[in-house]
């Protein structure tokens, strides 16, 4: 799996179609550079929209995003990213609440911005931003929706006739491409957790969940208010939505990858007082495990070839390491290495399939390394046996891993099997035997 975290995809996606103007507020930056801007939103909508028209493909980060009205074509695309509902429709709306779907959604608001010639929203909801997938999986390109240059391409104005027959068309593209999966029994909506929330909007035209909602419909209190003035500003519709608890998200500044070598080797096969020294550069793990001290491997073999006695590791990549390393490491300190190249066996190394054969003792080739982590089987928590949920504490086993893929929230702990490798570091961690 070539795991990455959403701010990763995020930055891949936008920086692969070159905007040229670019504006950030404090808060949404996303992992994209951009300079100090001074301007309030509403200016930034003008600049962004004024560059757009005249061809310079423009793109802005808001904590909220002003209402504009779509007055004009444009000559390029013009992407709008936030993290919460506007409160005003004024062009389509794309929701991403999960980071698979990040780059085939942002890849589709482009797209609709360059054919209809009008301004896109993207809103990044929490759980996507927050979050980590599979980029493999999630970089895929939904290729052309219309021709790109039409009779109207280089008009100057759009009537609203012509711009409503724009909405028409960019709901029938969107209705192809994110078809509505909605059921009879609907109970709870919600942008940024678990729940039924319509896959976009676009202005003026109603989206196909307004068919089933009902009186019987639940909201988390923190969007209950942001959801019901929602509906209500664009659609003239009112719901008196039900009151749920609110759920708990991790963040993902310090996460690291769904089975991350570094934790199955802390947790398996590092000995107390041991130095260890490593040549990898991820800055989640040299966070998290600041006993970690970079080095080359070269700089290894010089420091154990010397007389120093203390015990030490070095963690590495199997594709850097040299056949003439075994004559140093035959007699003092241990090396495991990241399986980067595919390789079998390494003469003086014991091979493991699954993390959970480390042995603290022997140098070890290790299966995967970070850009290539495999899959095993599913791994499941009996809640019975958690006593974090019994005292409402937070989950042990996600502090000590890290792993996203662990999915905490309120008064509930659980496995995405969608990211879990099945690497058992959680397993050999839990002191409850909650994990199997």
């Amino acid at each position: 799996m070539n795991i990455r975290n959403s701010k990763e995809i995020i930055q891949n996606i936008l920086e692969r179609y070159n905007f040229t103007a670019i504006y950030s507020d404090s808060c949404n930056k996303f992992g994209i550079e951009t300079s100090k801007n001074y301007a309030d939103g509403n200016d930034a909508i003008d600049f962004l929209y004024s560059s757009a028209v005249i061809g310079s493909k423009s793109l802005g980060f808001f904590t909220e995003l002003p209402f504009f009205e779509v007055t004009r074509p444009l000559r390029a695309e013009c992407l709008f990213i936030t993290q919460t509902l506007p409160k005003y429709i004024s062009t389509p709306v794309i929701i991403i609440k999960n980071a698979e779907d990040i780059s085939a959604r942002l890849t589709l608001a482009v797209k609709l911005s360059v054919e209809h010639k009008i301004p896109v929203t993207v809103v990044i909801t929490h759980n996507a931003a927050n979050n980590y997938t599979d980029f493999e999986r999630a970089n895929n390109d939904l290729g052309r929706i219309s021709p790109y240059i039409n009779a109207s391409t280089f008009k100057q104005s759009i009537s609203k006739e012509e711009l409503k027959e724009t909405y028409n068309a960019v709901n029938n593209n969107l209705m192809q491409v994110l078809p509505a999966n909605l059921t009879d029994d609907i109970t709870l909506i919600s942008l940024q957790h678990k729940g039924c929330f319509p896959e976009y909007f676009v202005p003026e035209i109603k989206p196909d969940v307004f068919k089933i909602l009902s009186n019987d419909i639940y909201a988390y209190s923190s969007e209950k208010d942001l959801l019901e003035q929602f509906f209500f500003n664009n659609y003239s519709t009112e719901f008196d939505f039900k009151e749920r608890e609110d759920k708990i998200y991790p963040q993902i500044n310090n996460l690291l990858c769904p089975g991350c070598p570094f934790v199955n080797i802390f947790a398996r096969g590092v000995e107390k007082d041991t130095i260890i020294f490593t040549d990898i550069t991820c800055k989640g793990v040299l966070e998290t495990f600041p006993e970690l001290n970079y080095l080359t491997i070269d700089g290894y073999m010089g420091i154990i070839s010397s007389e120093v006695r203390s015990s030490t590791l070095f963690i590495g990549k199997a594709s850097s390491y040299k056949s003439h390393y075994n004559n140093i490491i035959s007699k003092r300190g241990r090396v495991i290495l990241l399986n980067d190249s595919g390789v079998a066996k390494i003469d003086g190394f014991s091979s493991i399939r699954h993390p959970k054969k480390l042995n603290k003792i022997k140098n070890t080739l290790y299966p995967y390394s970070c850009n290539n982590i495999k899959k095993y089987s599913k791994v499941k928590i009996k809640l019975h046996k958690c006593s974090c949920i019994k005292n409402n504490a937070p989950c042990s086993v996600f502090e000590k891993t890290l792993c996203p893929a662990i999915y905490t929230s309120s008064n509930d702990i659980s496995i995405d099997n969608t990211m879990c490798n099945g690497c058992l570091a959680c397993k050999l961690l839990c002191s409850q035997g909650a994990v199997s």
